[in-house]
């Protein structure tokens, strides 16, 4: 429901209004009034509504919007309205919260006060709205010093009732101890039948961070801002250290609320085209119960320090884990004003000079240099609240090459900041930058608000960062006055810049032990101090925590709730407007008739189903070769600039799915994803054909250092991304399509880096004619394509497709032993790493999307995801996250918890789900609350990027209007009966093929395995 950082980054164009003109006409011709203000009246400057100032007007014609800044007579409360054309509004209260210590104080009370209010006492009101909620975004997020409330929504009158839900909760929350201790920390015994025994400790954020803290990265992160910010509120953890959780008061929390949490220091932002006056007219008799504030915001700037420093760390392995080569090394610099956009757009396009692609001087220094497997996701420019920060630095390394890389990183910028820096990297540079300004994308009001955010939370002005396309020009017209403007960046923010800090990251195969030994050691001590009395209470405590936990709401209180009906539904589902035709070639060419503000998209999909089944294995290869090596003659340092001065971004996927019709059909593709300008579209098109055709892995020195990259980087997102790892584990014994995903993307892909990395000089050979075997086969392959964007590209881009050919090809149904696939029956696999807590799953095979039923059991596992599993697995068992994803086209239902205390417990909450269903209330209202949140999936917002790619898949999986709006006709006339006997079939029916797969400690897992000696997990290291 959080996250402990947030960095805000520029966001991107709106959508043209076609009555902005209208808009903008009024706004400048609109003359001071004394007449009462209509909803269809503009606000002008002056004005006083419902209570509200109108401090300014601001029409944002590059962005056609009009802002207006009004305040709060009462209260001193801010308000910004973004007003545009754009269905897709947002409503957003936030707070400046600046953490005391590292208790996570802020992250505790934002999950707190979601979880009940005054005007609405129900138990999580907030995930009672996620169940009946057509919304596109809900949630709340912890930053370095601000909360975040957001929520936005395609339907009016659903923004206003989650409005009205949120206001409540942040202004008026019950926040009650109970609240407080299952959303903080509290005391509960080791083990539940021996109330007087061990202790432990638990609550939903302690088990959040511990999982956070787990994964190195962002341990990093969190150790090296705590040095780079010792003397400010940066060097804290917002989100909360384990080791300090247990430390926060009940007293203090309340306080912290009470005086944070008020009208006088909240930032409303509302865009979208609801007008202002109903805004303001919601917002008026809410805050006119407070009083006005005394209100300071101060900036904490860290005082800046006259020489380089260093630290050296370390993080947990595995006991058994080999510990060479895995040492993070990062170079990090405190460099300037986050809340500045001029020198905010100097840092980013320095970022994208230095960094930017495979080519880029300093990123290619280090690569070649060898003295780690790959740059570090840290690296580049980034923002800690108000401070703007660069970093670079290495994985995969040893502690002893830390001087070696300070210095090749030093001389590197010294030789860049020496010599003219090449003027097709610094244009590339600006066009880069430049589509971000200027393309519409997802979850387009959230970026508003968090480039709103940027600045307003320390009390600028928060249309700073809402003109970066000025700041980028100004920018260009400063390295025209003096070609040498980034040599002198380098110069003064890097080379000549001492607050800069060297961490060297180190493994240790005894750090869990040693953390462990001394939590329990702590637990020992202070159960030594209690009487037998006390136990007993904290027992009592306990359990009645969770009894109150797992008490639902009734039925009286959820309807307390504001809350649609299905009746104010659309009768169908929105439908992309596309016009799809075949080329001359055979290729097939879909046309989106969707505005994109002069940003031009194009996916390519080939079609894979007659690949070898040899080569699977080797496809995350062939992305990497089309995304870090050379081809056509040319090297990757060539092939990486034409790449980033054509284009905004050339991405590539391997989809593996069935068809809506069809269970057995296959639809597998090779997915080619850009983005360019119209100025672009040949060279973009000529790159495209270069690569896909010519695509060259003979260059061996850089084929090693690419599959060293990969090894790095999957042995950190498989390693600490549990949950992801032990989804794909189960969905492979399951199904063939989960079994070709999990090749792809899961650990077998771990296990072919590590063998590569260890044994090149053997098997590179045969890696470089896998690569070409795929490439060759891929540009052989039937294409269809999707495209958004201007008439002229789309002409262009058709007459190249149409010459490219990709004509039909009909192949029989892959058998499932073609690929390699064999189900197996009751798999239970324990994963072993270094994580602290657990990540639990379950798969089953589902019915087909072609299925009848298919409609009905979508509704089923939203209700069993934001009922049954999240009151046992997160309410009572305390865990993070916890849910239930239905993929009607992979046919896989898939049970899940995340960040999880528990292992046993939560495994047995899994297996208890049928009987929980057969005796499960549901009532008519349950099942309309389900389809009224699930109707945001058939509809989502309609920007050019995700309509590109939704509209091919649509395609390709012959998900056409017809079958969507059957669907949706369907899922409509839902009963409770129906959904509970399709649910009951659909897990009675897969339960002899269900997987499990646990990823955690292994001291948890054999922990686990000793509680269920009859059922145990067949334990495996991950490495």
């Amino acid at each position: 429901m959080s996250i402990s950082t947030i960095a805000p980054r520029s966001a991107i164009a709106t959508q043209l209004s076609g009555n902005y003109a209208t808009i903008i006409e009024k706004v400048q011709k609109n003359k001071k009034s004394s007449m009462p203000v209509q909803t269809k009246q503009l606000p002008e400057v002056g004005q006083k509504i419902h209570g509200f100032l109108v401090k300014a007007v601001t029409p944002l014609k590059h962005l056609q919007i009009v802002a207006y800044q009004l305040e709060h007579l009462g209260t001193g409360a801010k308000i910004l309205h973004l007003h545009s054309d754009d269905a897709e509004n947002l409503f957003s209260v936030s707070f400046p919260t600046a953490p005391p210590d590292n208790t996570g104080l802020p992250h505790i009370l934002e999950h707190s006060v979601l979880a009940g209010s005054q005007k609405y006492p129900v138990r999580e009101p907030f995930f009672e709205m996620l169940k009946m909620s057509p919304a596109t975004f809900i949630n709340a997020m912890t930053g370095p010093d601000c909360t975040y409330y957001p929520v936005s929504s395609k339907v009016k009158q659903d923004l206003f009732n989650l409005a009205e839900v949120y206001f409540d909760a942040v202004f008026h929350p019950l926040l009650t101890e109970n609240t407080f201790k299952r959303e903080g920390h509290h005391l509960a015994p080791a083990e539940s039948d021996n109330p007087t025994g061990e202790l432990k400790i638990s609550g939903v954020v302690y088990n959040e961070m511990i999982g956070a803290l787990s994964d190195p990265d962002r341990r990093l992160e969190s150790t090296i801002n705590q040095k780079l910010f010792p003397d400010t509120i940066y060097g804290l953890e917002s989100g909360g250290d384990p080791k300090y959780i247990p430390e926060l008061t009940y007293e203090a929390f309340r306080e912290f609320h009470a005086d944070r949490y008020h009208p006088s220091k909240a930032r409303f932002v509302f865009y979208g085209n609801i007008p202002t006056e109903e805004y303001l007219s919601f917002l008026a008799p809410k805050l006119d119960v407070f009083e006005r504030r005394n209100v300071e915001f101060p900036v904490p700037r860290q005082p800046r320090w006259e020489k380089p420093q260093s630290f050296q760390d370390t993080y947990p392995i595995g006991a058994s884990e080999p510990d060479t080569e895995k040492t993070y090394l990062l170079m990090k610099w405190l460099v300037g004003d986050a809340t500045d956009a001029a020198e905010w757009t100097d840092l980013d396009l320095l970022n994208r000079i230095l960094l930017g692609n495979e080519g880029a001087p300093l990123k290619k220094a280090i690569v070649d240099s060898k003295l780690g497997q790959d740059l570090l996701p840290h690296s580049g420019m980034d923002s800690v609240g108000c401070e703007a920060v660069f970093a670079v630095g290495v994985q995969g390394s040893e502690s002893d090459r830390a001087e070696a890389l300070e210095k090749l990183v030093l001389d590197t910028l010294e030789g860049i900041a020496s010599t003219e820096i090449d003027q097709e990297i610094i244009e590339a540079a600006f066009q880069q930058a430049g589509y971000q300004h200027q393309e519409v994308a997802r979850m387009y009001p959230l970026r508003m608000l968090f480039r709103v955010m940027q600045t307003w939370i320390y009390d600028g002005d928060p249309l700073t960062f809402l003109s970066m396309s000025d700041r980028l020009a100004e920018c260009k017209q400063r390295y025209a006055d003096d070609p040498n403007y980034f040599n002198g960046l380098i110069r003064e923010k890097l080379l000549n810049n001492p607050h800069r800090l060297m961490a060297v990251f180190r493994p240790d195969r005894n750090w869990q032990a040693i953390s462990d030994e001394a939590l329990a050691a702590k637990m020992k001590e202070l159960r030594t101090q209690l009487t037998e009395a006390e136990l007993q209470r904290i027992a009592e405590e306990a359990a009645e925590l969770d009894a109150d936990a797992g008490t639902p709401n009734t039925k009286e209180a959820i309807a307390k709730l504001p809350q649609l009906k299905v009746t104010d539904l659309p009768p169908k589902p929105e439908h992309i407007p596309t016009v799809i035709e075949e080329l001359p070639g055979g290729a097939i060419f879909l046309r989106n008739q969707v505005f994109a503000n002069g940003v031009n998209y194009l996916h390519l999909d080939f079609n894979l189903q007659g690949l070898p089944p040899e080569l699977w294995l080797y496809v995350p290869a062939y992305i990497d070769a089309l995304q870090k090596l050379g081809a056509a003659g040319m090297n990757y340092e060539k092939i990486a600039r034409r790449v980033t001065a054509n284009t905004g971004g050339l991405n590539f996927q391997c989809l593996v799915q069935s068809h809506a019709r069809d269970p057995k059909r296959p639809v597998y593709g090779f997915r080619v994803v850009l983005k360019t300008l119209d100025g672009y579209i040949e060279p973009t098109l000529a790159l495209l054909r270069d690569l896909l055709c010519e695509v060259d892995p003979r260059d061996t020195a850089r084929l090693r250092d690419v599959v060293l990259q990969s090894r790095a980087g999957y042995s950190s997102e498989l390693v600490y991304d549990g949950i992801h790892t032990a989804m794909l584990r189960a969905g492979s014994a399951v199904t063939p399509l989960a079994y070709l995903n999990e090749k792809m993307n899961g650990l077998p892909q771990l296990e072919l880096a590590e063998k590569l990395s260890n044994n090149f000089d053997e098997l590179g050979g045969d890696l470089m004619a896998k690569i070409e075997a795929i490439r060759d086969f891929v540009a052989s392959q039937p294409l269809a394509a999707s495209f958004t964007g201007s008439d002229r590209a789309y002409t262009l881009v058709r007459d190249a497709i149409s010459k490219w050919g990709g004509g039909k090809q009909q192949l029989p149904p892959i058998a499932e032993g073609q690929i390699g696939f064999s189900p197996i029956s009751n798999l239970r696999q324990g994963l072993a790493g270094p994580v602290q807590v657990a990540y639990c799953v379950k798969t089953l095979p589902a019915p087909h999307f072609s299925q009848p039923t298919s409609p009905l059991l979508k509704l089923g596992t939203h209700l069993l995801a934001l009922g049954y599993l999240f009151s046992e697995v997160r309410l009572k068992g305390n865990a993070y996250g916890a849910g239930c994803s239905y993929s009607s086209l992979g046919e896989t239902i898939t049970l899940y918890s995340y960040r999880d205390p528990h292992v046993v417990r939560t495994l047995n909450v899994f297996a208890g789900l049928v009987d929980y269903v057969k005796n499960a209330d549901w009532s008519q209202e349950d099942i309309e609350r389900a389809i009224i949140a699930t109707t945001q999936n058939d509809s989502p917002v309609l920007r050019p990027e995700l309509v590109t790619g939704l509209s091919l898949s649509r395609y390709l999986t012959g998900q056409s209007p017809e079958v969507r709006d059957e669907r949706y006709k369907r899922a409509m006339k839902a009963t409770v009966s129906e959904v509970k006997q399709v649910v009951l079939d659909a897990f009675e029916a897969g339960s002899d093929r269900a997987a499990v797969c646990v990823m955690s400690s292994r001291e948890k897992l054999e922990d686990a395995n000793a509680q269920m000696p009859d059922n145990p997990l067949e334990i495996d290291d991950i490495l």
